[in-house]
């Protein structure tokens, strides 16, 4: 297990549970929230075929199911809050922490496991959205907030497929965002950074979808109102 994992886990275990309150949260514009969906899981249909089990998404992902969601990138804590009423929630809590080729080892353990869409489109909702916006509002600063409801969605969707880690050269286009082109209220700006992100995945076997998404997320941005 990661030891940043590992250490949220041990504290969290003292804690009392978090209370989630998606409704007293800003909500992420309808726009973005399909954006997501679309790049996550394509749709319903597509899910029922292919997704409705767990998966690793390659590189540094862990098991992944739902829509999007990374096992390995969560405490078990979190799991269990999130997906309290699956039948295997103490399974899918087993993922958390790992990542990358243990994670790619450990699938066919987890593969007789089924995530109905509705029920995952229901855990997006009221709990990974929110909690991806409230990382995209503290990555980004004050200034999020009065971003286009569409520009900030752009943003949320960054996050969610890339994490909200502003240190090191690889997220140098998001300080740029944060630093530059949010208190200049300049969404072009925005957009030209999203699309320069393309640079880390030039040449990569997931570099096209990559480059795609970060397109489409600067278009959302570009034309919000």
């Amino acid at each position: 297990m990661p030891v940043v994992v590992a250490v949220q886990d041990a504290v969290q275990s003292v804690l009392p549970p978090p209370v989630i309150a998606p409704a007293a949260l800003p909500l992420v514009s309808p726009a973005a929230s399909a954006l997501i969906v679309r790049w996550e899981v394509s749709g319903p249909a597509h899910y029922v075929r292919r997704l409705e089990r767990p998966i690793w998404p390659q590189g540094a992902s862990g098991i992944t199911w739902g829509i999007g969601y990374d096992g390995g990138h969560a405490t078990a804590r979190d799991i269990r809050a999130a997906w309290h009423a699956h039948p295997e929630v103490e399974r899918l809590a087993s993922t958390a922490g790992i990542v990358g080729t243990r994670a790619r080892d450990a699938l066919p353990a987890y593969r007789d496991i089924v995530t109905r869409y509705d029920y995952a489109s229901d855990v997006f909702t009221a709990v990974s959205l929110p909690i991806y916006h409230a990382s995209a509002r503290r990555a980004f600063g004050a200034g999020f907030d009065s971003l286009p409801p569409d520009a900030a969605g752009a943003l949320v969707s960054m996050v969610y497929n890339r994490g909200a880690a502003m240190a090191g050269d690889r997220n140098r286009e998001k300080r740029t965002i944060r630093d530059v082109c949010i208190p200049a209220g300049d969404l072009l700006c925005i957009a030209y950074e999203l699309r320069s992100m393309c640079r880390l995945w030039r040449g990569t076997v997931n570099g096209r979808g990559l480059c795609d998404r970060r397109d489409d997320e600067a278009r959302l941005a570009e034309n919000a109102a």
